[in-house]
């Protein structure tokens, strides 16, 4: 057994097609838009704009951090490096809780929710979506345990047919609708601030990933200069397929129908349909259901290198489980504990609420506190700017403030989730991101007091993780 991850197993397309694939774009059509429209109705695109506003502000914090950390933790090691190892920590408990709901929610239970209404004999026995859950479950658990070669062929070559048939299709429908185009979709119409919150939960966890590869800056070629191109590639890909995807659905089911969009099973592909035929609608369902699968792995790959930078420092996981596989590379140990506790959550989630609701219910929680960890490394970055980097007051302005409307929207999104408090069953979600809280506190709590100051001062800077601290910014 090894004790460290391969190194430069991938360059820059690897890690932008890490990024796009969690992202998921043709799953997030399939799923939080039915979500979005429940809320804001016409203004899904607006949603969007909202979005990819504050998720650029964010990946500013991603730029400057990934140029001088290479750590498989990524968030992990970013609020550490500036708030210190308490907070880091807590972070990288609540990065963990945010990949495992991901992966159980995101990736297998609306993958499962997708699919079971298209299959007669499965939709009519009320436990007929697991088989269905268990598709991705056992791609997703071989090819990360084959390691990340295998993984990001996979993410890549889905990644450009669903890339470029969600951009095909979207033009089409934009074209062949005519008159029926509007500005509608690019405001708020008439909604409250509350529902552009809610809404604005699921539209910002849509972007979830861009900067997941951040995770693999152990295991890129030049991670230090890869990384930030990667970013922002994959963020400007996905904005325009969002942009172009969300106002072409509003405008193929209509504007003045958007009510019934959020209730229908599955709108998006009956508007292809209507558009383009029953063939076309088919190649949709697989694209869909692929991106639910690349999504998954790639989200597993973020999940197993946070995991195995936890189990370096003894955190969640002994650090007997920080080893790789000798032939694959891959975090063998962290991997299989990790995808067994995939499956509980998955099946529990899914036998309590059904397979839709509970994938709902689990990636509000997953989004939450992913939005906690990145206003938290959004205020480490001025920190370290000022503690490591040494700078003066005209180059920290830029570290505090480019992340600050991000750290706003994140904020506006945890308030949409909180206020009003939901009603059963979302509130269930409500209370699991209070206790992952809570428990993130305990854990630092019991970390610190069962560890030596040396032990809790070199967490998250492992194996040279963080390096070049005296190197002025660039």
């Amino acid at each position: 057994m090894k004790a460290n991850l391969h190194k430069n197993v991938g360059g820059l397309w690897a890690g932008v097609f890490q990024s796009v694939a969690f992202i998921a774009p043709a799953a997030v059509a399939a799923s939080f838009l039915d979500v979005e429209t429940g809320y804001v109705g016409a203004s899904a695109t607006f949603v969007f704009l909202i979005a990819i506003i504050g998720v650029s502000s964010a990946m500013y914090m991603n730029y400057v951090f990934s140029g001088r950390i290479s750590h498989a933790g990524g968030y992990y090691a970013y609020v550490r490096a500036g708030l210190g190892p308490k907070f880091g920590i807590f972070s990288g408990w609540l990065y963990f809780i945010n990949v495992l709901g991901a992966l159980s929610g995101f990736a297998v239970l609306f993958f499962a929710g997708v699919l079971w209404p298209l299959i007669p004999s499965l939709a009519s026995n009320p436990y007929g979506w697991i088989p269905l859950a268990f598709i991705p479950l056992s791609i997703i658990l071989l090819l990360l345990y084959r390691g990340l070669k295998p993984s990001l062929a996979y993410t890549i070559i889905g990644s450009i047919i669903e890339i470029s048939f969600l951009i095909g299709i979207s033009i089409a429908i934009i074209i062949e609708a005519g008159p029926a185009n509007s500005i509608i979709p690019f405001t708020p119409h008439g909604n409250s601030f509350g529902n552009i919150g809610l809404a604005a939960v699921y539209s910002i966890l849509g972007f979830v990933g861009v900067g997941s590869v951040i995770t693999l800056s152990e295991e890129l070629r030049h991670p230090k200069k890869v990384i930030k191109k990667a970013i922002f590639i994959a963020m400007g890909i996905t904005a325009v397929v969002y942009i172009l995807v969300s106002y072409s659905m509003v405008i193929g089911w209509g504007i003045n129908n958007m009510a019934a969009y959020s209730t229908a099973t599955n709108p998006g592909f009956t508007v292809v349909e209507d558009f383009f035929g029953p063939v076309v609608m088919v190649i949709f369902i697989i694209i869909t259901l692929n991106s639910f699968i690349s999504n998954g792995i790639a989200e597993g790959n973020a999940f197993s290198r946070e995991g195995f930078a936890l189990a370096r420092d003894g955190i969640v996981f002994p650090k007997s489980m920080a080893v790789v596989h000798h032939k694959f590379g891959s975090p063998h140990k962290v991997i299989i504990v990790e995808w067994i506790v995939i499956v509980a959550l998955t099946l529990a989630g899914g036998l309590i609420f059904g397979p839709f609701v509970g994938a709902t219910i689990i990636t509000a929680v997953n989004g939450v506190v992913l939005y906690i960890v990145h206003i938290l490394a959004n205020f480490s970055l001025p920190v370290y700017g000022k503690k490591t980097m040494k700078l003066k007051l005209k180059g920290l302005l830029p570290l505090a403030l480019a992340p600050l409307l991000a750290t706003v929207v994140y904020a506006f999104a945890i308030y949409g989730e909180f206020v009003p408090f939901p009603s059963a069953p979302d509130n269930v979600g409500a209370f699991a991101i209070i206790a992952s809280v809570i428990i993130g506190i305990i854990l630092v709590f019991v970390y610190v007091a069962k560890k030596s100051d040396a032990d809790i001062n070199s967490i998250g800077t492992e194996k040279d993780s963080i390096s070049d601290m005296a190197q002025e910014s660039s």
